[in-house]
């Protein structure tokens, strides 16, 4: 029994510590800049940033100003709730004094019956052509709370239809050690997780689409939406449903450029962002992410600092 927990147990404290770095940098540095952004110019809206998620809590308002810090200039935050936690959604960004306004909807508004307590619902909602017709924006960067923005987005990315992590597949095993009450070492024991990340066959060539973290066209997705939906099975992930049929609807990405947008299974030193670390990564793996995600919040936080702080010049 002990050896069946051991893995559990230490994923579990792998998503403590992904957890815990969030709130460190939430309150000590992405709070402190959204008071800052108040004095910056603010852009045309041109792309919309999507967060759908109706627990509204602590990581759900890093998740929100990281992706505003991370995302280029000119990307709307577009945030989906359902009707119970859209005050409470709206409270908390109020508190943080983000000065622009980010386009809100509600999830049953959009699509009738959509409930996002239920994966399932939630799955079906994301699968239907008039949901993806009341977005604001035609590109789109979807993320979700166990997501994360590394480093600053470039804009070239958002030029693809559909962008995801790379379905790659990936065993995880981690070994651990045995001892004795004296302390001493008496033997190992490896423990092998099922393989995750095992593309669908009709995923190939591209071999990307993992929608948790994704760039996404609206059109394109209502293309698919309008001409296969009816064929997708209910249990079938919406990720996987639209992965499966971009070859239909024009060019795909190279896997190349899905590796360096995002990873998930497979760690990515490079990557702009990640989904879900903690469940497949090394714990040394882990670090290194984070610890690159603290420097570059931390080196924005201290341009916009200079800048709110240089001495306006004008010409006379």
């Amino acid at each position: 029994m002990a050896e069946a927990d051991a893995l559990p147990q230490l994923l579990a404290y792998r998503q403590r510590r992904w957890l815990s770095h969030c709130s460190d940098v939430l309150q000590e540095l992405l709070l402190p800049i959204a008071r800052q952004w108040r004095d910056q110019p603010q852009a045309q809206a041109l792309r919309g940033a999507v967060l759908i998620e109706n627990r509204i809590d602590q990581q759900w308002l890093f998740t929100v100003l990281n992706t505003a810090l991370m995302c280029p200039t000119g990307t709307q935050l577009c945030l989906i709730s359902d009707a119970e936690a859209l005050p409470r959604a709206q409270a908390l960004l109020k508190e943080a004094h983000l000065p622009v306004e980010p386009w809100w909807a509600v999830a049953e508004n959009l699509v009738p019956g959509s409930q996002l307590s239920s994966a399932d619902s939630f799955n079906q909602m994301m699968k239907q052509g008039q949901f993806w017709g009341l977005l604001p924006h035609e590109q789109l960067l979807i993320c979700q709370t166990d997501s994360l923005l590394a480093q600053p987005l470039p804009v070239f990315f958002f030029n693809y239809a559909y962008l995801g992590a790379p379905f790659l597949p990936q065993q995880q095993s981690e070994t651990f050690e045995r001892r004795n009450l004296g302390g001493e070492r008496c033997g190992f024991f490896k423990v092998d997780r099922a393989i995750h990340g095992r593309p669908n066959p009709d995923v190939y060539p591209h071999l990307h689409g993992n929608g948790g973290l994704s760039i996404r066209h609206r059109s394109a997705m209502q293309t698919i939406c309008q001409h296969h939906m009816h064929q997708s099975p209910p249990e079938e992930m919406e990720d996987v449903f639209f992965s499966r049929h971009l070859n239909r609807i024009g060019q795909t990405a190279p896997l190349e450029v899905a590796q360096a947008f995002a990873c998930e299974s497979r760690y990515q030193p490079t990557a702009i962002g990640s989904h879900a670390a903690w469940k497949y990564w090394s714990s040394s793996e882990l670090a290194e992410h984070l610890d690159q995600h603290w420097r570059q919040v931390w080196s924005l936080k201290e341009a916009l600092a200079n800048a709110n702080h240089e001495p306006t010049t004008t010409n006379t």
